[in-house]
Parts: C-alpha cells; sequence; structure tokens
C-alpha cells in the first residue's frame, strides 16, 4: 500500500503533530529548558536568570499548594486534536459531589501517560462538563518540578508532585472541589505497557490507599 503525503488529511496532520509536541513536551522539554537556563547565565540576558531564579525561590512551595493550573491552557484547541489522534474518551460512571474532595486512581501507567494528561490535564474529553464544580490534578514525579521553567509549564496544566504532602494538602482544602489523580502503579509501570496488554503494578502501592484512609 502506497500513501503519499498529499493524501494525508489535514484533521490527521493536526492531529499528528499535536501528538509530537506532546511527546517532546514530555522527553526533552525539560532538558532545554535547564541548558536554556544555564545557557542565559553566560550571555547579557544573565539577568533574567537571576530574576527568574528569585522568583523560583519565592515561589518554591508553590506545586505542593496546588500548583497554579491555567483554564487557558487546559483548553487549548491543540489537545482536541491530541484526544482525536488516539482516540481519547472520558466515560463517566458515577456522579461526583463537588462539596468534597477525592482520589482518582488511573491505571495502567502507559509509556507516556497520555491518557491521564488528555482526560485530567486538558479539557479535551469534557472533565469539566461531566464533573461541574470539581478540579482534578494529576500527580508527576516531583522531579520534574525542579526544572527551571519547565515547573510553570506543567503547573499551568495542573501537575503537581506525586508526594504525600502535595496530595494532602488538596484533599484537606475546606470546601471540596479538588480531584487528585494518581497514577497507581508509577513510573515503573510503563516498563510493562505492551500492545494489547494491560499489566497493572499493585505491590507495595498501596499508599494511596493509606491516603485515602486518612482524608476519607
Amino acid at each position: 500500500m502506497n500513501i503519499t503525503a498529499s493524501s494525508v488529511p489535514l484533521d490527521r496532520r493536526l492531529q499528528t503533530a499535536a501528538v509530537l509536541k506532546w511527546v517532546f513536551c514530555f522527553l526533552a522539554l525539560a532538558p532545554c529548558c535547564i541548558v536554556l537556563f544555564i545557557y542565559l547565565l553566560f550571555t547579557r540576558f544573565w539577568l533574567v536568570c537571576v530574576l527568574y531564579a528569585t522568583w523560583w525561590f519565592v515561589d518554591w512551595d508553590t506545586p505542593s499548594r496546588g500548583g497554579r493550573k491555567s483554564p487557558f491552557l487546559c483548553r487549548l484547541p491543540l489537545w482536541n486534536y491530541m484526544r482525536d489522534y488516539f482516540p481519547i474518551q472520558l466515560v463517566k460512571t458515577a456522579e461526583l459531589d463537588p462539596r468534597h474532595n477525592y482520589i482518582l486512581g488511573f491505571h495502567p501507567h502507559g509509556v507516556l501517560v497520555t491518557g491521564a494528561f488528555a482526560n485530567f490535564c486538558t479539557q479535551a474529553t469534557g472533565f469539566g462538563q461531566l464533573f461541574p464544580g470539581l478540579e482534578s490534578y494529576l500527580l508527576m514525579l516531583p522531579l520534574w518540578f525542579r526544572a527551571p521553567f519547565f515547573r510553570d509549564y506543567i503547573m499551568c496544566a495542573g501537575l503537581i508532585p506525586s508526594d504525600k504532602d502535595s496530595a494532602s494538602y488538596l484533599l484537606r482544602r475546606e470546601g471540596g472541589g479538588n480531584a487528585v489523580v494518581i497514577v497507581v502503579g508509577g513510573a515503573l509501570e510503563a516498563l510493562d505497557a505492551h500492545p494489547g496488554a494491560h499489566t497493572l503494578l499493585l505491590a507495595n502501592k498501596k499508599g494511596f490507599i493509606k491516603l485515602a484512609m486518612e482524608h476519607g
């Protein structure tokens, strides 16, 4: 079968571009931000780094205090193209009272946690419409919040560090309306991502149960 570039519909090209952008951000954006920060230190723009470092110091605890989610970023049309590439769908099976806080378990991890990001860090699959009054936050490895510039980007998407303090802060918040999403198997589960198989790592992964009992 011979498929030429001209025969690929525009929508499909945009979907592919959106996924490539996501893969780049997941795999390469953090290192690029670190290199950029170091490079700027040795140029006439060094003051930008000094000012950012000062801001970084003042803002250090923000990721563990709910981050800084941006509705604008979460509603970008870009995410709709990424959703349609796979496609990804969010299916509602129960009502969630927005007066409470929730822990949502996501599995399996997959290679790049694409399903969790699309469903809970964007509005492409309609989380806000399906669960009005709830704001979702996806837990991510804390080390990514140590990368300059990159930390601000992922916070805008509703990502917070995957530690007890960060999750507990939202689960203790009065008035409810927070949904903390935990990829139960963690990053190691990505090694078991194979087409047609759903392998879960649950042994020694009971921290989310203790968290639920503590805040339940």
